[in-house]
């Protein structure tokens, strides 16, 4: 059967996307409001965080418990979230509830009251969750990668800095809410059994007159230095690698992906077999792959202990080294059999395809049908990743060590 995709832009801005999968009893939406860390304030890291989580505190004619038990009555598995550039609002149902949870949605994107009485709870909630993940070594280690490698104000943290957190007043959320939320750049993406027309009309008479604001392109700052410690009272170490590759919308996202997965995306992978199997070095490793829309991210990581840090930060440099000129043929088939199984399967998804159908519109412009995605990695072959590589080696590393004690960085492949 054909794919159905569907798209249409309102006069003020707001992106409307859908996919119609008949076979399904469900429908998803997610509301991805172009306001996410990038955004926030100079001096106030979280700002969207706690915006985003202000808004499900009150919105309409609502109260936050009101909002919920709507939500939950209806069916709805909901959630909020900030990544760098967006805030998102989802949600997920039976298909025939979709018409009265719209305005829900609506409501919280238009009409958040921001209650003061609220903001307490909303920023100890914000807070607690930053004083758990100091618990977390890794999120510490990719954090502060994150901060060296990234240039500003992408090298924010989502959730956000406690003692920055902590000077955020209600008024400072008003402020920043009726500045940055509105419709221009706003994507709207539904998937299931949905009636695209009618879909179409009902989100128009809810945000069709909403008027769009002044919106400014967010200019990218310098980067930090190639290499950091952080020093951590523990046992373990980590260790975390980055470098730069293609963002998803440039066509060579796809070898650098294919790539990344050989290196580490799974039990088959370079750095498992090598560090974690062979030598024993660290009970997890990984490499994957982080897009924004400008600039694309080669991200490794391991865990191990301090006695063995060294040498697992040595062989992890050395297999990402080693990747040009080895990449064989049943590696690459490894990695498109995995790829387009995913995909296939995400199809099955009403969630899943309303995520990445607005992801895909927000770094391309369009959406890729699922037949042009297979296509793309039936071309793939280990030829193809070798120019890729040949081309573009990895180089000028970034690296960061969280433990007890700092670790030497060799050259890390400078250009």
């Amino acid at each position: 059967m054909k794919q159905q995709l569907h798209s249409a832009t309102l006069d003020n801005g707001i992106v409307l996307l859908g996919e119609h999968l008949p076979e399904l009893e469900s429908v998803a939406m997610s509301f991805h409001v172009p306001v996410g860390s990038i955004h926030d304030p100079e001096g106030r890291c979280g700002m969207a965080t706690l915006a985003g989580e202000l808004c499900l505190r009150g919105a309409g004619s609502r109260s936050s418990r009101q909002i919920v038990e709507d939500l939950e009555s209806a069916g709805v598995q909901w959630s909020q979230g900030v990544s760098t550039t967006h805030t998102s609002f989802s949600g997920a149902m039976v298909a025939r509830q979709l018409p009265g949870v719209l305005p829900i949605y609506a409501d919280l994107l238009r009409r958040p009251t921001l209650p003061e009485d609220e903001f307490a709870a909303a920023q100890q909630m914000v807070l607690q969750n930053l004083a758990g993940l100091e618990d977390d070594p890794a999120h510490l280690a990719f954090s502060a990668l994150r901060r060296i490698h990234q240039p500003a104000p992408w090298d924010r943290p989502t959730e956000g800095i406690s003692a920055e957190v902590e000077t955020i007043t209600p008024s400072d959320v008003r402020r920043f809410v009726a500045e940055r939320f509105q419709p221009r750049g706003l994507i709207v993406a539904v998937a299931g059994r949905i009636d695209w027309d009618d879909f179409v009309r009902r989100v128009a008479d809810l945000l069709g007159d909403w008027q769009p604001g002044v919106s400014a392109d967010v200019p990218a700052g310098r980067r930090g230095p190639r290499s950091a410690h952080v020093p951590h009272d523990s046992q373990q170490t980590h260790v975390a690698l980055a470098w730069s590759v293609p963002p998803y919308r440039d066509d060579a996202a796809r070898e650098a992906t294919a790539a990344l997965t050989i290196l580490g995306g799974g039990p088959s992978s370079r750095l498992f077999t090598e560090v974690r199997e062979r030598r024993g070095l660290c009970y997890g490793v990984s490499a994957g792959y982080q897009t924004s829309r400008d600039f694309g991210t080669a991200v490794c990581h391991a865990g191990t202990s301090t006695e063995r840090a060294q040498e697992t930060l040595d062989v992890m440099l050395a297999e990402i080294e080693r990747l040009p000129g080895s990449i064989t043929a049943d590696e690459v088939e490894r990695v498109k059999a995995r790829v387009k199984s995913g995909l296939v399967m995400q199809q099955e998804s009403s969630a899943a395809r309303a995520g990445a159908i607005a992801r895909q519109w927000y770094h391309l412009g369009r959406m890729r049908p699922l037949a042009e995605e297979l296509e793309r990695y039936d071309r793939l072959t280990a030829e193809s990743i070798e120019a890729w590589l040949r081309a573009s080696p990895p180089h000028d590393l970034s690296v960061v060590s969280l433990g007890r004690d700092p670790l030497e960085v060799q050259h890390a492949f400078s250009a």
